[in-house]
């Protein structure tokens, strides 16, 4: 479990009771959205299926589609094909305001002239509240947020992560069946990230309340999400948890985007029942997992692996081949960890990283190594048609 997961495990453990029962599983079935003037569509043909009370993340580059996804579910856009179904129900037919889904927006979109008990109860004042509803709602959900002590404050008076906490607030008074978030964290520090994202999902999970999350940042989806979906060019590359999305990416894409990868090229060399075989790289044969039951022996392919599956072995230290030669070029602190770069014989660059204080000899730039697999790790091999 992640450690953002983890953390909000915590501080939800004694209010489970809390919890709402009542939460909405969410489908979008066969979503496709064209725009007039572009051959490639903004959505191609996307499906999911999205479980009652779980945080779903929509993960992928700029313009790949995830925001719109995210529009239509709200209503904001009208797709060209396929269905949006919230408890069964389809909603395609209903306007926004009848959706009864809940969204923050990336800059938050606070009225600037309302306190935040104001604009906690603006949604519910829309639907008709007595103002003594609209104030002790607004109050339960600031509280719940933690922001009660700050409910008289206009946003100005507000840092970006209270103004979120309100933004948040607001999305929830209403009670929707769903909570979508779009780039809820973009405009915070660093160091006030991690911070949040441990306070939304504590909320998230104390609510019970479906969610689905947009972001490009895969270390956020990573944290937060139940699931995460991978989407690229418009279409869904795959749909799994992100142990899962990490440990065995489905595809080239995934397994570059999600986290870091050295990508190099091979060939099959032993292929096995199931995924499992080797591949040769530069002569060195290395434990795989082919990803295409279509790839057999002697098939070009593209071999990924995680900087924190390589070690570095002075040439020194060995008198015989043990892994691929080539040279250190760069040694750079990042903190608890350390990443190294390796030029090889055949001129491909490699990463290695590991922790720091974990024993590792220091070698200075220019010292002959070998890298080769930590005991125990697989890499991932790819139809070069993937590229």
């Amino acid at each position: 479990m992640t450690q953002a997961l983890e953390i909000a495990d915590a501080f939800v453990s004694e209010d489970k009771q809390k919890l709402n029962n009542s939460a909405f599983d969410l489908t979008l079935d066969a979503i496709v959205q064209r725009y007039s003037g572009t051959p490639q569509p903004a959505v191609a043909g996307v499906t999911l299926e999205i479980k009652a009370g779980e945080l779903v993340a929509l993960l992928g580059p700029s313009g790949c589609g995830k925001t719109t996804l995210l529009r239509i579910i709200a209503g904001f856009v009208e797709q060209t094909e396929g269905r949006v179904v919230v408890g069964g129900k389809a909603i395609d037919d209903l306007p926004p305001n009848q959706r009864e889904v809940g969204v923050v927006f990336q800059n938050y979109a606070l009225f600037p002239h309302m306190t935040a008990v104001e604009n906690v109860s603006y949604g519910l004042a829309c639907r008709g509240a007595s103002k003594k509803e609209q104030v002790a709602r607004a109050i339960e959900m600031l509280e719940m947020v933690q922001m009660v002590h700050l409910a008289d404050r206009l946003p100005r008076e507000m840092s970006g992560g209270q103004q979120q906490r309100v933004a948040l607030a607001r999305a929830l008074a209403v009670n929707p069946r769903i909570l979508l978030l779009d780039e809820p964290f973009a405009a915070l520090d660093k160091s006030l990230r991690l911070d949040m994202q441990i306070e939304v999902k504590r909320i998230q999970r104390l609510a019970g309340i479906t969610c689905l999350m947009v972001t490009h940042d895969q270390e956020e989806a990573q944290s937060m999400a139940d699931r995460v979906a991978v989407i690229n060019q418009g279409r869904l590359e795959q749909f799994d948890t992100p142990n899962e999305i990490y440990d065995n990416p489905a595809t080239l894409f995934v397994n570059r985007f999600v986290g870091n990868a050295n990508c190099l090229s091979g060939k099959v060399s032993d292929r096995s029942d199931g995924l499992t075989g080797s591949v040769l790289v530069a002569g060195v044969e290395l434990p795989a997992r082919i990803v295409a039951q279509t790839l057999s022996n002697g098939d070009d392919v593209k071999v990924c692996i995680r900087p924190e599956q390589l070690e570095l072995i002075s040439a020194k230290e060995s008198d015989r081949v043990r892994g691929l030669a080539g040279v250190l070029t760069l040694t750079l602190p990042q903190g608890p960890n350390v990443l190294q770069e390796v030029r090889l014989n055949d001129g491909a660059s490699v990463k290695v990283s590991y922790s720091r204080g974990a024993g590792h000899p220091v070698l200075e730039p220019g010292t002959p190594v070998f890298v080769q697999l930590r005991a125990g790790s697989t890499c991932n091999a790819f139809p070069v048609s993937q590229a």
